[in-house]
């Protein structure tokens, strides 16, 4: 990952999380409550993000894909696709991924990226 990307989690994510992928992949990883970003709209984290400039989001929520595909990025985008479950299981899900797709996003044009039960690199 190129060290001016940093990695922004939905508020939708624990900010335990963002402690324990920051500890396992060394990246500068902030959640949506250290950003004071929690109590506002995805336009707005959109926004903020987009100004940052080297952004990519984590997040559950489909609105960001929508906001970026038309509005363009930056951000890019880890969109999981994954329920509702404990922040344990949500790090299960993210860890076997998150370095390649970091990768990915960094290193081409791709704006965003799914993780899904079926992901398959």
């Amino acid at each position: 990952m190129q060290p001016d990307f940093e990695l922004w989690l939905d508020t939708h994510i624990s900010p335990a999380i963002a402690k324990w992928m920051a500890d396992f992949t060394g990246f500068t990883v902030k959640s949506s409550y250290s950003l004071s970003l929690h109590y506002v709209g995805d336009l707005e984290i959109y926004a903020r993000a987009r100004e940052h400039g080297n952004v990519i989001l984590i997040s559950k929520d489909a609105d960001f894909a929508e906001l970026i595909s038309r509005l363009g990025s930056p951000p890019k985008l880890i969109n999981l696709k994954i329920g509702n479950c404990d922040n344990r299981t949500m790090w299960e899900f993210i860890k076997p991924h998150i370095v390649k797709a970091v990768d990915l996003l960094t290193s081409s044009d791709i704006d965003i990226i799914e993780l899904g039960s079926l992901t398959i690199w």
